[in-house]
């Protein structure tokens, strides 16, 4: 049975990446800062699936990945899902007054730098082991257009895009360093989610069964790349 884990499958695109993996019966190890405050993973919990294994984790508490990992020591793993992520209390258009020029929120800056840098930097570490144990490990970052430099075309969010292309930055270097890992970054579209916000265009179900699609044929000649849930490669 192959086995995927998933960092901040609480909600959103980690949840429903959670739910489908599940429905292929995979091994899904799902991680959150509380799992027993999320509904949707109490649901996943209800239907009985002994494929399903919950995990506190907070990804900002780089004891507790060790721990973790040393927990999982043995256990391979196909793909590292490297999606916990923030933007902050609020969401897309609502969150973009906190990360301005005009009204930057310095605090949740680093806050935000060390949710989506430096956990999945620490987590991708602490899991390398797990993944040179599979066949064909593959290990993919949860980007965003958002972070692409060359498409940068309104500014605002300065945040959020600076963190998503440092984590760009790091998977790069990783598929360098990794040649028996495939490391993507992954540009999953603006997806109705709480990060999201309403207004998003892409359904998140729909996005997430792209990506999967995608995962499952990406090869390793990629590894490195910036890609959307189409295949396509997203400028830097």
């Amino acid at each position: 049975m192959p086995r995927i884990l998933i960092t901040g499958a609480s909600r959103g695109l980690g949840l429903e990446h959670a739910r489908q993996y599940l429905a292929k019966d995979w091994e899904v190890i799902a991680t959150a800062r509380n799992p027993e405050a999320s509904p949707g993973l109490k649901e996943l919990e209800s239907n009985g699936s002994r494929s399903l294994r919950t995990v506190t984790l907070d990804v900002t508490d780089h004891e507790r990945i060790e721990a973790l990992a040393g927990e999982l020591a043995g256990d391979s793993l196909d793909i590292l899902l490297n999606n916990a992520g923030t933007y902050g209390p609020k969401s897309a258009f609502e969150g973009m007054h906190y990360q301005s020029l005009e009204s930057m929120d310095y605090e949740l800056w680093r806050e935000m730098h060390e949710i989506n840098v430096m956990a999945a930097f620490k987590v991708a570490v602490c899991f390398k082991p797990h993944l040179e144990a599979a066949a064909n490990p593959l290990l993919v970052n949860m980007s965003s257009d958002m972070g692409s430099i060359a498409n940068n075309s309104m500014g605002h969010a300065y945040a959020y895009r600076s963190s998503k292309s440092a984590l760009n930055m790091l998977t790069k270097g990783m598929a360098i360093e990794w040649q028996n890992i495939t490391v993507i970054a992954m540009a999953p579209g603006w997806c109705r989610t709480d990060l999201g916000g309403p207004e998003a265009p892409v359904d998140p179900v729909e996005s997430v069964r792209m990506q999967q699609e995608l995962f499952e044929r990406v090869e390793s000649s990629r590894s490195g790349e910036f890609i959307n849930r189409f295949g396509e490669e997203v400028a830097w």
